[in-house]
Order: C-alpha cells, then sequence, then structure tokens
C-alpha cells in the first residue's frame, strides 16, 4: 500500500519507509506491514512521527514497532552506539567494558539481555547483573567495576507498557551534553545491529555475570552514609513491585534499622504492577502509596518508605498522630539536607568549603539552609538529576566537598559513591532524623513546620497536561513558541514581572524591557517571575513522558498568630487556583 501524507506525516513515512527497506529492522518488518494493512494510521502516526530522542532520563517510551517506540532496535542501536563512542574517547574502553543494569519491568530481563549481546559483539568485555537491580547500583557499578560507561533498560515510574535505555560515562553519572547528543547521532548512523549468542558469550567469558560482589560493596558504601547512631523507629517499606528490595531495604538494615515491616503484596516483583491504581508505581502519586499508608496506620509505624521501580526515587510518609503527612519531594530533601548538615555541623566538621546542590525547579528552602549552615549552594541546574552528578565530577579537581543534592522528583543523593539519586541515600537520613526526633516526642513533619517558622514558608505544586502522541508533541511545541512571543502578565491576580527563556538564555523584565544573561546550560525551558525569584512558575515539555510540566514555587514570610500548617495551606490552595488558569491559558494557545 503506498503510504500517503493524507494518513501520516511526511516524517512518520520517511521512517517507515526505512524501517520497511533496511536490514537492521527486518525483525519488525511484518509487524509493521500488518499496521498499515490494517490502515492503524494513528498508531503509525504516533510510532513513527520521530526519533526516540535522549530526553531527562535517556531513551524512554511505550514498547513496540517504531522509531519513537522502545524495541530491539532503539535499545541495540543505542547499546551499539555507546560502544563506538565510548572507544573515540577511551582506546581502552573495550578491555573496561560496559555493565548493565535492569528494573522489574515486563521487557526488562529480554532487552537487557540483548543488550549484552550487542556490546559482546562490539568487542567490550559486557557484566550483566544476575537479576534486577536498582539504578543507583548501576552508578556505583560503573565505578566499582572500572568501566567506560553503564546501561540501566528501565522506564523508572512509567505505566507498565513502558521501558527505557538509560546511559552512564565512566565517572557514574548519566550522560549529559555532548555525550547524549553524540550517541544518538551515531545510532541514528548505524545500519547493522550486531549480536552474539548470550550462553556461549558468557561460556567465552565475553559476558560476565555479577551479582553478590558488587551488591556487597554498594551496601557497604551507602549505608556508611549514616551519621547518627539512634534506631528506635519503625519503617514500613514497599519497593512497588520493583528494585527497591535490593538497595533500600539491604541498606536500613546493615545501617542499623531492624524495626522493618515489608509490604507483602508488593515484595513481589512484577512488571504490570498489579497492587497499584492504574499500574502507575510512582512515589509522587498518592495512591501508588495506598497499601504502605493503610499498614502504617494499622500499625502504629513511625514513617513509610517506598519507591519507585528502579528505586531511585523515595516516598517517605509520616504517621502524625491520626492521620498519614505525605511529604513531597521538596520536603524530603529540605529534612535530609537539614538533618545532615545539623549532624555534620556538631561533629565540627563543617565548613564553607561543603556545598549542597539542586535543580532550578527544587525548593529554594535549599537555599535558605545553605545559607543558615554556610555552606555553598549550587541551582543553575537544568531538570535531572544527571545535572548534579555532572557538577560533582567538575568538583572532583577541587577542595569543595559534596553534602546532598535533591530535586523536587523525590531524588536525593548523599555522599558521592554513586552518581545518580539512590532511594537509600534519602531513605537513610530521613529514617535517622525520623528516631531522633522521636526521642524528643517529635516527628519528620513537626520538624518541618520548625523549619518553615525559622526560615519562611516554602511552598511548591506540579501541574502537568497531558500531550500523548504526534499531535501532543506538536502542542507542547506551540505552547512554548507563544510563551516566548507572549507570555502571560496576569495569572490569579499576581503579575507577571519577569521572563526567563533558557533557549536563549535570557531573562527580561517585562517592566523596564532590560535583559540579562542566565548562567546556566540552555534547554526548553520558560520560567514566569512574580515579583521576586523565590516566586516563580517553571514551564517545560518533560524529556520522559508526554506531558508538559508546570512547576509553581512560591516563597511568603510566616505570620506570627496563626498556626503555620493553616498558613502553608492557605497558599496551597492559592496555588491551585493559579494552576488551574495557567493551564486554561496555555490550553488556548
Amino acid at each position: 500500500m503506498q503510504l500517503s501524507t493524507e494518513h501520516l506525516s511526511s516524517e512518520a513515512i520517511t521512517h517507515i519507509n526505512e524501517w520497511l527497506s533496511e536490514p537492521k529492522y527486518a525483525e519488525y518488518k511484518q509487524e509493521l506491514e500488518t499496521l498499515i494493512h490494517n490502515e492503524a494510521w494513528q498508531v503509525l502516526e504516533d510510532s513513527f512521527f520521530k526519533v526516540i530522542e535522549f530526553g531527562t532520563g535517556g531513551r524512554r517510551g511505550t514498547t513496540g514497532v517504531g522509531s519513537n517506540r522502545i524495541n530491539k532496535v532503539t535499545i541495540g542501536e543505542s547499546a551499539q552506539a555507546l560502544c563506538l563512542y565510548a572507544l573515540s574517547f577511551d582506546p581502552d574502553a573495550a578491555k573496561k567494558g560496559i555493565v548493565i543494569a535492569c528494573d522489574t519491568r515486563l521487557s526488562s530481563p529480554e532487552l537487557s539481555r540483548f543488550t549484552a549481546q550487542v556490546i559482546a559483539a562490539n568487542g567490550f568485555q559486557a557484566y550483566i547483573f544476575d537479576s534486577f537491580r536498582a539504578t543507583p547500583e548501576l552508578s556505583f557499578a560503573v565505578r566499582h567495576l572500572g568501566c567506560a560507561a553503564g546501561i540501566v533498560i528501565s522506564a523508572s515510574h512509567n505505566p507498565p507498557a513502558d521501558n527505557g535505555f538509560k546511559a552512564y560515562w565512566n565517572d557514574g553519572g548519566q550522560l549529559v551534553a555532548p555525550h547524549d547528543k553524540g550517541v544518538l547521532a551515531m545510532a541514528a548512523a548505524i545500519t547493522e545491529i550486531h549480536t552474539v549468542d548470550f550462553d556461549q558469550a558468557v561460556q567465552d567469558k565475553k559476558i560476565v555475570i555479577i551479582g553478590q560482589e558488587v551488591d556487597d560493596a554498594y551496601i557497604a558504601a551507602a549505608s556508611a552514609q549514616a551519621e547518627g547512631t539512634t534506631r528506635d523507629i519503625a519503617i514500613v517499606y514497599s519497593p512497588l513491585h520493583g528494585a527497591g528490595q535490593t538497595n533500600v531495604l539491604p541498606v536500613l538494615r546493615a545501617a542499623g534499622f531492624r524495626t522493618i515491616s515489608e509490604v507483602t503484596a508488593q515484595m513481589v516483583p512484577d512488571g504490570h504492577f498489579p497492587t497499584i491504581e492504574n499500574g502507575k508505581p510512582n512515589p509522587e502519586e498518592r495512591s501508588a502509596n495506598d497499601q504502605a499508608v493503610a499498614q502504617l496506620m494499622a500499625e502504629s509505624a513511625d514513617i513509610a518508605i517506598t519507591n519507585d521501580p528502579d528505586a531511585d526515587r523515595i516516598g517517605v510518609m509520616v504517621r502524625q498522630g491520626d492521620e498519614p503527612v505525605y511529604l513531597n519531594g521538596n520536603q524530603s530533601a529540605v529534612l535530609a539536607a537539614d538533618y545532615t548538615l545539623k549532624q555534620l555541623q556538631q561533629k565540627g566538621e563543617l565548613t564553607p568549603k561543603h556545598y549542597i546542590a539542586k535543580t532550578i525547579v527544587t525548593t529554594d528552602m535549599l537555599t535558605a539552609l545553605a545559607r543558615h549552615y554556610s555552606v555553598t549552594m549550587y541551582t543553575n541546574m537544568l531538570i535531572g538529576f544527571k545535572y548534579i552528578g555532572e557538577l560533582i565530577l567538575k568538583k572532583e579537581s577541587t577542595d569543595e566537598i559534596f553534602v546532598i543534592g535533591g530535586e523536587e522528583s523525590y531524588g536525593l543523593l548523599k555522599g558521592t559513591y554513586a552518581r545518580d539519586k539512590d532511594g537509600a541515600a534519602g531513605a537513610l537520613p530521613l529514617a535517622e532524623y525520623a528516631a531522633e526526633l522521636k526521642q524528643d516526642g517529635k516527628t519528620l513533619y513537626d520538624r518541618l513546620l520548625e523549619l518553615y517558622n525559622q526560615h519562611g514558608l516554602y511552598v511548591e505544586r506540579l501541574n502537568t497536561m497531558v500531550c500523548p502522541g504526534a499531535s501532543g508533541f506538536e502542542q507542547m511545541q506551540r505552547i512554548m513558541t507563544s510563551l516566548r512571543e507572549s507570555a502571560p502578565t496576569d495569572i490569579e491576580g499576581h503579575t507577571v514581572t519577569a521572563l526567563m527563556d533558557y533557549a536563549s538564555l535570557q531573562r527580561q523584565d517585562l517592566k523596564t524591557g532590560e535583559t540579562t544573561p542566565i548562567d546556566c546550560q540552555s534547554g526548553n525551558v520558560i520560567v514566569l517571575e512574580f515579583g521576586d525569584s523565590r516566586r516563580r512558575i517553571t514551564i517545560r515539555p518533560s524529556g520522559t513522558e508526554p506531558k508538559l510540566k508546570f512547576y509553581i514555587q512560591w516563597y511568603a514570610a510566616t505570620e506570627q498568630g496563626s498556626p503555620i500548617r493553616d498558613q502553608y495551606e492557605h497558599i496551597e490552595r492559592q496555588l491551585e487556583g493559579m494552576a488551574k488558569e495557567l493551564e486554561g491559558i496555555l490550553l488556548k494557545r
């Protein structure tokens, strides 16, 4: 059947014809021909309108046939390209090898095994874990084994149908510019994906299966980040059917926490995520934590901890009397940083050479804490923990000392044993702080309210517009373009005073017209300011999901005579109104 622009974009037609004619796509030719025969135009458009790109967390998307899908071609060409790219930087890269991990997703074992076959076929020593592991352990393993690179097959917290390819460089950090684009360019030029037989390659030691030795080293390194000794705390734990049982649980136990109650049904590794509403295993969504919270309250435990499937994110819930309090990622980061900095200060170890780090959409309360403890704050980083990993690498040649890094999307890293966020690195200081506070009859939430009283109210909110498929992608681009051409002047009675465009790296004062440079990497991000740099809305297309995200960050001084919690909730309601009005504005663009 002749493909026509009546049904498909020219970009989709170009990619479909490549998949029908070029040898590296042969495995999927029959399935593709069936889709064409059935005139599944919308499926074909969404699957082929672009080549799946390196976003915030690598290449990630729905599994299936297509250039904009995760399959053996997009995974295989990525792995082969990573080999070629690593060799262009290091002639010993093949001998150093590449280590591979995967999470509990449905296609992860198959795709990670295939990745090892590709790496071995390209002359590289391949290391692959014997079963699922957490993403942060892969980051650690790259450094521990002295590898040239690392790969995780995971789609993090995405729905069951998704998977992805996340690449790591020799420092254990995710690929950042220019490496991500460099690998993608090499992948596009590959005409044949090389593979070897897996079992034969294992027998020939071209593929080495790893496990306990790396696990033990990782657990020792992560648990060594403990600062305190108080352990009298009751914890409920769930990995949400994912890999957290291989990092968070053993690290907490190695650090001395004994009263840990597991959510039994969710300890089963299962990529269908059957016990979670809508199959979304994301601690950011309250419904994902339902079983852990129910067990927390039923057992009168102190805190509950959950992870996403690759266990780099952490959710923490606190039992506050007879109700649960869900800490968001910003609040968890504030408490973990406060605990760690306070411990170092009390030990007499804290100096101005210590630094903490966050991304531009993470709470400015961390900046207030850095000022309070007289340490350096680095915050001029785009969204994605990979930029914090890149910062740690840059600072290795200085006398500055990394303490802790956080991002609003429930990610924390304490120490430098890994170079990506780690659910264990978040769980440990928060469990320690909860135990210490319990001795004084307080909870993590009590301490959070004290910090608001001390530093002011920092309130954050994340909203998303789901924009699926090719039409959604075009909608997001249109909205971002229109914001650059004509920013809103007012949202819910609050005047927009400045626009920051991270594509041009220019900040424009909307009253005077004056422009000033932005110190950051460029990216497709727009920020609206409201008279104070701590009051802003950041808008960007997600790098991992078909969503337009807008992050509202707001600061207000505390008022005497009114409960802090009431003041916080009043601002939350205000931000909800702003979010609704902004979404209405964007939908009209």
